[in-house]
């Protein structure tokens, strides 16, 4: 029953009767018998259809033209159904209805293709396919000096758009204003190479493939999920042409995507030892500093600038006011870090940090304090001085 034949010859009976200027009532009664019988046949298969376990094929089923073979007006607006008996006419549009009814119901059943259907789509395009061993895509890549994930991105674009200038989205529906606004233009514009195509009809067809598709990363992705179900409806309208067009589209993105992640891999690579090199300069310099931490501490105890335990308050301070040294929120921090570099003789606890902390004014080198003056205030400021001096010459 290849598209519903019955279907067409149904619409070319009624067509047909409404170009004739029939008077005698016999005849039209006849007309209206025939396309009764007609009417009968198709809801017989159209039940069958319904009741099948078996995957319907669109191409078997669907006329091209389903969307008007579904409206009621259609049939029932047709003069046969005003030339007819009050009571024939009742019983035909009945018939009518319960044809289209079953029509609908079927494209329900039609339309909830399995989740697979994208993969035996496309091993039905490779069929078709001759060129399926080397692509486009393959060309230009032996073309190209250098491949970079710019690169990679600018030809997703590029084929993409080629795919699309061919009409295969050309059946769905029309995009809205709100769609046709979400398409980024210029970042298309950006990316196409061809700004040509940047015509309105395309910026239509990018609005209805933005319904089923988003970018992850660099990679430009379909979701055939989404699209099965056009694919399989619009299936017997698509050309010879379109068919193949849609498979190597989808085998060179395929072969982009596995470079883009290849790319991407080796990025990171390159990022992570470029990372660990950091790292292992930076543990290096922290040890470096550590030791001279350590040492110059030690010269200050020998040189007497160190005269009590609580002066590591003022190299704490130091230290906090420096951008190039570790910075310490508590006392106990900078505690921690002393004994890390080795310090461990005549430091002071936490208690007594932080009670000579609190007596400090102002910014090093000209700290100030409510429990000392005059030399005592020098002092402890040449502290801090003495301290940096020795760590930057370490």
């Amino acid at each position: 029953m290849a598209k519903l034949s019955q279907l067409l010859t149904l619409e070319s009976m009624l067509d047909a009767y409404d170009n004739l200027n029939i008077k005698d009532a016999w005849v039209i009664e006849k007309q209206g018998e025939c396309v009764e019988e007609l009417v009968d046949v198709i809801i017989e298969k159209l039940n069958r259809l319904l009741s099948s376990k078996t995957r319907l094929s669109c191409r078997n089923v669907l006329v091209t033209n389903f969307k008007t073979m579904t409206d009621t007006g259609h049939w029932l607006e047709r003069k046969l159904f005003m030339d007819l008996p009050k009571a024939l006419s009742k019983v035909l549009r009945d018939k009518i209805e319960q044809m289209v009814d079953l029509l609908n119901a079927l494209m329900v059943k039609i339309i909830n293709v399995e989740a697979d259907f994208a993969d035996r789509f496309f091993e039905r395009m490779k069929k078709r396919c001759r060129k399926y061993s080397t692509t486009d895509y393959d060309l230009w890549k032996a073309q190209q000096s250098q491949i970079t994930i710019q690169g990679l991105v600018t030809y997703q674009v590029d084929l993409t758009a080629d795919m699309l200038s061919s009409g295969i989205l050309k059946d769905d529906r029309r995009p809205n204003g709100e769609e046709i606004q979400n398409v980024n233009k210029d970042k298309l514009a950006l990316k196409l190479t061809d700004k040509s195509k940047l015509t309105d009809d395309f910026i239509r067809e990018c609005a209805k493939l933005r319904r089923c598709s988003h970018w992850e990363g660099d990679r430009f992705v379909i979701d055939y999920h989404l699209l099965r179900k056009y694919l399989f409806c619009e299936f017997g309208k698509l050309t010879c042409e379109q068919h193949i067009k849609m498979y190597e589209y989808d085998i060179q993105m395929k072969q982009i995507h596995e470079d883009i992640k290849r790319l991407e891999e080796e990025e990171m690579c390159v990022e992570r030892e470029m990372k660990e090199e950091i790292e292992e300069e930076m543990k290096e310099t922290r040890k470096r500093l550590k030791e001279a931490v350590k040492k110059a501490i030690n010269i200050m105890w020998a040189e007497g600038v160190l005269q009590h335990k609580y002066d590591h308050t003022w190299i704490m301070m130091t230290m906090n006011e420096a951008e190039w040294l570790p910075n310490f929120a508590t006392p106990t921090e900078y505690l921690d870090y002393m004994e890390g570099c080795g310090v461990r003789d005549r430091l002071p606890d936490r208690s007594m940090v932080s009670k000579y902390y609190d007596k400090a004014r102002g910014t090093f080198p000209n700290w100030k304090f409510t429990d000392a003056e005059d030399k005592e205030e020098t002092r402890r400021n040449n502290v801090g001085k003495r301290f940096l001096n020795l760590v930057q010459r370490a």
